[in-house]
């Protein structure tokens, strides 16, 4: 595909004219695979910026969890577990298309490969549509309650019939998972390695100096 239009575009710069073979015409199968394929490369690269968003939003979820507020923590971990879905689907659905694109007359498939475009870009615009970091950051910015509350129930109804049970119990697995690291960062001092001062002596030990004064009366 890349040689027959380096031929084409070599034919706009050259001196001399030359009129491409017959057989190497570009046909509506060539052009339909490129656009798939054009789309697919987009959706991978929107893919790869998105799994750096939710790798950052898994760490604002432990600093909620910190700051003791475990219910934005949960709602950001399942807005994760939503992408997750996305991105598997979408995946899925290209491959099986491509699959078909190379295996298949074209005549038989043209539909599924329109239908497969169509689902790519339904899939873009789905996750287009979820907040950026920016958005989810405001949870932890903003110091008002009603705008707190305005930010996660817009979020909510964006989650709202897109997640399953599963899904659900897997984000708040999750959620465990983070509150279990975070109790055991926790460290308890450790035990005192050098003589205590004589005033915390006499504290331990008040019985023996009373001892010791009844002796002398």
């Amino acid at each position: 595909m890349e040689y027959l239009l380096q031929i084409r575009m070599g034919g706009l710069f050259s001196k001399k004219s030359h009129s491409p073979p017959k057989n190497c015409e570009i046909t509506e199968q060539d052009q339909a695979i490129l656009q798939l394929k054009t789309q697919r490369d987009k959706i991978k690269q929107f893919i790869r910026r998105r799994e750096k968003c939710m790798e950052r939003e898994r760490e604002l979820a432990r600093q909620l969890i910190k700051e003791g507020r475990k219910d934005r923590a949960l709602l950001l971990l399942k807005k994760k577990r939503y992408q997750e879905n996305v991105i598997e689907q979408t995946l899925r659905q290209l491959d099986n298309i491509d699959r078909m694109v190379h295996d298949l007359e074209f005549a038989e498939i043209q539909q599924r490969v329109v239908d497969g475009l169509r689902q790519g870009n339904d899939a873009l615009k789905k996750m287009n549509a979820i907040f950026d970091i920016d958005e989810i950051e405001k949870l932890m910015e903003e110091t008002k309650e009603a705008a707190e509350y305005q930010e996660a129930s817009e979020i909510s109804a964006l989650l709202s019939g897109q997640l399953s049970t599963a899904d659900v119990q897997e984000a708040e697995q999750e959620l465990e998972q983070l509150l279990a690291s975070q109790i055991g960062d926790i460290k308890l001092p450790d035990a005192p390695t050098h003589d205590l001062p004589e005033a915390q002596k006499e504290k331990a030990h008040p019985s023996k100096k009373r001892e010791a004064v009844a002796m002398e009366v």
